[in-house]
């Protein structure tokens, strides 16, 4: 796997593509703390592989925790704040943030501030959306840590405040990619409801991307 990202890179960096997005990953019977010992060994190589083909790795902010098998560590340990504090103070600009809005929300993490203190630092950006099934989060409690009641919708059918994620993404200097990623199971089966899932994006996004 790490034979395979490093060839990735090199390519990424021959072709002139300037970024590379990957997790830093974990495993989800260890500590964080125990995982975070793991990442600096394991990506030591990799940033440093990146910063001189010229690309920027850039990590997702999501726990990759959406089912039991995944319980209860979750399969990526770049998801909170005080975990991007490590790793930036660690890589510094060699690496950078895939930030999805979706992943903060049923963490209750607040993502005005988070963007206010990383939005710098973010060099790719999906544009998903999450909705809390509230029955679900009774039925599981919080605990499940997300299980059977995170629901991925498309933008403007969840709970981001798109316009404050827009405005806050603009006021920290943010001027690129905006990624429709697409994981709403209410527009999927046919090509049709792919197709209109898109389009309900498109229409909600498009008076902030100019």
């Amino acid at each position: 796997m790490i034979g395979h990202l490093k060839r990735v890179i090199t390519a990424a960096g021959l072709m002139g593509v300037q970024v590379v997005n990957t997790f830093v990953g974990g495993d989800r019977t260890l500590t964080v703390d125990q995982n975070w010992s793991r990442a600096v060994e394991i990506f030591a190589p990799i940033v440093a592989h990146a910063r001189d083909a010229g690309v920027t790795l850039a990590f997702e902010n999501c726990p990759m925790i959406f089912s039991g098998d995944e319980w209860p560590g979750g399969h990526n340990i770049a998801y909170a704040p005080r975990l991007w504090r490590r790793i930036f103070e660690t890589w510094g600009d060699a690496v950078g943030m895939n930030y999805d809005p979706s992943h903060l929300v049923w963490q209750m993490i607040d993502a005005g501030r988070f963007v206010r203190e990383f939005g710098g630092r973010m060099v790719h950006v999906h544009a998903k959306d999450l909705m809390i099934d509230r029955d679900g989060l009774y039925d599981h409690g919080i605990l499940s840590a997300g299980i059977g009641w995170q629901v991925p919708r498309m933008p403007g059918l969840g709970e981001v405040d798109w316009p404050d994620f827009f405005a806050t993404l603009y006021r920290a200097g943010y001027d690129g990619p905006i990624i429709i990623e697409h994981e709403d199971r209410d527009f999927e089966g046919t090509d049709e409801k792919v197709k209109r899932g898109f389009a309900v994006a498109r229409d909600v996004l498009r008076p902030f991307v100019k």
